[in-house]
């Protein structure tokens, strides 16, 4: 796998990698189109693995030279609010899929952003990582002014689930 165009990653090396690194990796060669399925093979690993390594959040101290699982949270100071990440962006959007059933959504990045009240750019990044992961497809082509139509698949129902289930809902 190569990251940008000078590193790179083989699956010793992705081994050797620090949790958080690895995590970094993905979701960078992820943006860069690669799907998990792609990203597994260049690193020896399985596209569950290395969906389960993108979806691990960490929490850096920037005052004090220690990492830790975003998990710990008895270490972890409390949130006090911010913009959702990517990931949190992608869920909102897997949810508003399964809301709409199986005729699907018709919607844009315009509209998408403004129902989830986040920015166009990470409406697209969203939809760029669920397309590549093979968590939603497009029903129908744009046509006009008639936006595509996009639904969500077995895969990424049941990624839904699990973030939901795991978030009590």
């Amino acid at each position: 796998m190569l990251l940008f165009a000078e590193i790179g990653v083989d699956a010793a090396r992705f081994a050797a990698m620090a949790p958080e690194l690895r995590t970094e990796a993905v979701l960078l060669a992820m943006e860069r189109g690669k799907s998990a399925a792609e990203i597994a093979r260049a690193v020896g690993s399985t596209a569950s693995e290395v969906r389960q390594i993108a979806s691990a959040t960490y929490l850096f101290q920037l005052n004090a030279d220690r990492t830790m699982p975003a998990e710990v949270e008895n270490e972890r100071p409390k949130h006090t609010g911010g913009r959702p990440s990517g990931t949190g962006t992608a869920f909102k959007i897997l949810d508003l899929l399964t809301e709409a059933g199986a005729y699907g959504l018709a919607a844009n990045s315009e509209s998408l952003a403004k129902t989830l009240s986040v920015s166009e750019r990470q409406v697209q990044r969203a939809m760029n990582r669920l397309l590549g992961e093979d968590f939603i497809v497009r029903l129908k082509a744009p046509s006009g002014r008639s936006p595509a139509v996009w639904t969500i698949t077995a895969d990424g129902r049941s990624v839904r689930d699990e973030v939901a289930a795991r978030q009590g809902r």
